[in-house]
């Protein structure tokens, strides 16, 4: 395992905080990066059959299982092993990451937001709290470090369901909780048939400022003393909080395009983050 991210990595909002990190830190997250994006692939491959995509996560149940026992038989896996050891990566984030992507296979809607957060903290805050064990804290207690990686989690993904909302229309996912849908004055029906109008920006105004709670939850959680070493995941935070912003700022026209930020922009919210993070 090199240090050097792949492509794929470096075309991701990953790549902001990677770069900050040193050589040992930059390859433990290299690694976590590609088993993450391996999970995800399972499920989100076009052409795979469900069959086929339950039968690799299974695979990978039992690969994580051989990987804690100090015998993995795939690449990424073994890529895994140095990571898991010098950071002491729990077991458990990777086995939620796969429980996470299995739900996508079951077109599984979400009534409230209580049941998308099961999904977030699978797909999302799984992959923080791995991210955490590489990047280190001292000051703030284990339960609130966690719970800060699982609500920048939430904050991260529902940013990306806020973007990607008629995207995943296009393979026949709603991720938008239904209560929120109806709460709105909006339905399932009119989201498929991708209308616009006062009740989807209602719905969408709902979504927005629930993202921005969450951001400013996971902040209020972590002792100013572990900022500094919390820098990757800051950058990461500011980029996807821009992005969120941006999406607002252009009125949440997210039903037939997908919003993303030049790569100028994300450089200067890395640099707000490095501010924030040296308490200036």
């Amino acid at each position: 395992m090199t240090a050097a991210p792949p492509q794929a990595e470096r075309k991701s909002n990953f790549f902001l905080g990677f770069l900050l990190l040193p050589k040992a830190k930059r390859e433990a997250l290299s690694a976590v990066y590609s088993y993450c994006r391996l999970i995800d692939d399972i499920v989100d491959e076009p052409g795979t059959p469900k069959d086929e995509a339950r039968r690799q996560l299974d695979f990978w149940r039992e690969e994580i299982e051989r990987l804690y026992q100090g015998a993995p038989t795939h690449a990424v896996s073994r890529g895994l092993l140095k990571a898991v050891a010098d950071f002491k990566i729990p077991k458990e984030p990777f086995l939620e990451m796969i429980r996470g992507c299995a739900m996508d296979l079951d077109g599984t809607r979400y009534e409230t937001i209580a049941d998308l957060e099961g999904y977030m903290r699978g797909v999302a805050s799984s992959v923080g709290i791995m991210c955490i064990h590489i990047f280190g804290w001292s000051y703030t207690p284990k339960e609130r470090m966690y719970e800060f990686a699982t609500t920048f989690g939430y904050a991260f993904q529902l940013t990306n369901i806020i973007r990607d909302v008629g995207a995943d229309l296009e393979i026949g996912r709603v991720y938008l909780p239904l209560a929120d849908i109806r709460e709105a004055g909006y339905s399932v029906d009119r989201l498929v048939l991708r209308e616009p109008g006062p009740a989807f920006d209602r719905l969408m105004a709902v979504e927005y400022k629930r993202a921005k709670a969450y951001y400013a939850r996971a902040r209020s959680l972590v002792d100013f003393r572990d900022r500094l070493g919390l820098l990757p995941a800051e950058v990461m935070a500011h980029v996807y909080e821009g992005l969120l912003d941006e999406i607002r700022g252009r009125e949440f026209r997210v039903l037939f395009q997908k919003t993303s930020l030049p790569g100028w922009r994300k450089a200067a919210l890395g640099f707000r983050a490095w501010l924030y993070c040296h308490g200036i």
